[in-house]
């Protein structure tokens, strides 16, 4: 099964997030977080941006892709509806996201989010697995 789930956390919110390979959990955490700023529904595929991030390691991947994407929202006002992960090397991700700029008379904020943390980060699978499943904490 893939997608992605919420967890509750004191003070907190937590998203866990599955897919066929580590790609497709990457995208659908990004897809995840950003349910939690507007309602999905409401953000169009519009317009494109190119989102690049290098780690040490899978777990600063992650916080570094989510990251990224909350500063290209608090820098531009980009919401992302879609994205397409790939990741050419390790230690390395290269996406091309979806969605459109924040428009106030037609999204409503509904939380803020700070960042990504590394508080019971957790992500599993191995090359081939049949299942990924990454989970992260962020700090609202």
């Amino acid at each position: 099964m893939t997608g992605f789930t919420l967890l509750e956390h004191t003070a907190d919110i937590g998203i866990v997030a599955t897919g066929a390979s580590l790609e497709e959990a990457l995208a659908w955490l990004a897809k995840g977080m950003f349910s939690l700023l507007v309602e999905p529904s409401t953000i169009a595929a519009t317009s494109a941006r190119q989102v690049s991030v290098e780690a040490r390691n899978r777990e600063s991947l992650v916080v570094g892709w989510l990251n990224e994407l909350l500063y290209l929202y608090e820098v531009t006002g980009f919401l992302l509806k879609e994205c397409r992960v790939v990741l050419p090397e390790p230690g390395r991700l290269e996406a091309v996201c979806r969605g459109e700029l924040l428009d106030p008379s037609r999204h409503q904020v509904q939380t803020v989010i700070k960042g990504a943390t590394y508080h019971h980060l957790e992500v599993s699978g191995n090359p081939g697995a049949a299942e990924w499943r990454i989970q992260v904490i962020l700090d609202v």
